[in-house]
């Protein structure tokens, strides 16, 4: 990961209280596989969601939403949190989500430095990383169009920061402009460029 510039999720549109902490991703690909690298400052590491699916964005969770370039009209929204607990859902709004099954779960690499599964506030936090190994096949059967990048392939997207309990964070990479913290909001997406 050392040779990769990161980009900062740095956004804090819904900021009331708390200190803003800083949170670094990085991402690379190859033909088979899309990987992320969060680092999270967390001096507050806080999870309790321990199911597939479950609600990790009240945990101390990064996120990654997106639309591939073979299907523009939906998105999927990965978010774990910092034990490692995944949620995985595609569709076209909030309200019309498809949840990953296990199975297929199964094949998506996580790596993280929270043992879990479940974690409580210490005074020793300081932070936490999270990596990723998304195959594009598991996206492609996922989300049910086959999915493939290469240098040139242009994916619309946001990566987004939770806090947690006492510390909720609710940042973002690309600025998204609603009164509260709204995650599933595709109008507000980056654009997310593959090179070579």
């Amino acid at each position: 990961w050392s040779w990769l510039a990161p980009a900062m999720i740095d956004r804090f549109p819904w900021h009331v209280l708390g200190e803003k902490q800083a949170t670094a991703v990085k991402a690379c690909y190859t033909e088979r596989c899309l990987y992320l690298q969060f680092e999270c400052e967390d001096r507050h590491i806080s999870a309790s969601r321990t199911g597939l699916n479950g609600s990790v964005c009240q945990d101390s969770c990064a996120e990654f939403f997106a639309t591939v370039a073979e299907d523009p009209e939906s998105y999927f929204n990965l978010e774990v949190n910092c034990c490692g607990t995944l949620h995985l859902g595609h569709g076209k709004g909030r309200q019309e989500r498809r949840l990953i099954e296990p199975e297929l779960a199964a094949r998506i690499t996580l790596a993280h430095s929270v043992p879990g599964p479940t974690k409580e506030e210490s005074p020793a936090d300081d932070g936490w990383v999270l990596e990723v190994g998304l195959p594009f096949e598991v996206l492609g059967e996922f989300t049910g169009r086959a999915v493939s990048v290469g240098p040139g392939t242009n994916w619309k997207g946001n990566f987004y920061r939770c806090g947690g309990a006492t510390d909720p964070q609710h940042s973002c990479w690309s600025p998204v402009g609603t009164p509260s913290p709204d995650f599933h909001r595709p109008e507000y997406f980056g654009c997310l460029e593959f090179t070579a």
